[in-house]
């Protein structure tokens, strides 16, 4: 670790003790403040402009397009998606919740998946196709949304 260190580290570090208690307090807030602002644009950007997500969802998408579809292909590839996703989420709130004490779990995220999922699968178990083709038309076209340029920037800010 000690050879880690560089001179900016040092300085940052040197200028730190140089601070009173207050101002100490009030830079490792605004730290925190700084941190979790990336976590939520590192999130985002890598579940809602994943391409492999993306392309696995557009593939599903042309899938259940036709009318007869094997139900069992479905789960198995929402069950491939789903793991994506979450591997994906888990890696970078772990990478960050070890800085941060209490880091808000960036809810809209995870929700959105842990609904949407929840919602297909509830979906394949009616059997109904026109129900499954819904929920998965409903899915995709939401996460397009949400990988859209505007709606990051717009949900990084809330």
């Amino acid at each position: 670790m000690l050879g880690d260190i560089s001179s900016g580290d040092i300085e940052i570090l040197n200028a730190y003790s140089n601070l009173n208690f207050s101002a100490q307090k009030d830079l490792r807030d605004y730290l925190c403040y700084l941190l979790c602002k990336q976590y939520k644009k590192e999130l985002i950007a890598a579940i809602f402009h994943n391409q492999l997500l993306h392309n696995m969802l557009q593939s599903l998408l042309y899938f259940v397009e036709r009318d007869d579809f094997p139900i069992q292909l479905i789960e198995k590839r929402m069950e491939q998606i789903r793991d994506i996703y979450f591997g994906i989420f888990e890696k970078i709130h772990t990478k960050y919740c070890d800085l941060v004490l209490g880091l808000d779990s960036s809810e809209l995220v995870k929700d959105f998946g842990i609904n949407n999922f929840e919602n297909i699968n509830r979906a394949c178990r009616t059997g109904n196709h026109n129900l499954i083709r819904l929920e998965i038309v409903e899915f995709y076209e939401q996460y397009y949304i949400l990988a859209g340029k505007n709606n990051v920037k717009r949900i990084a800010a809330v």
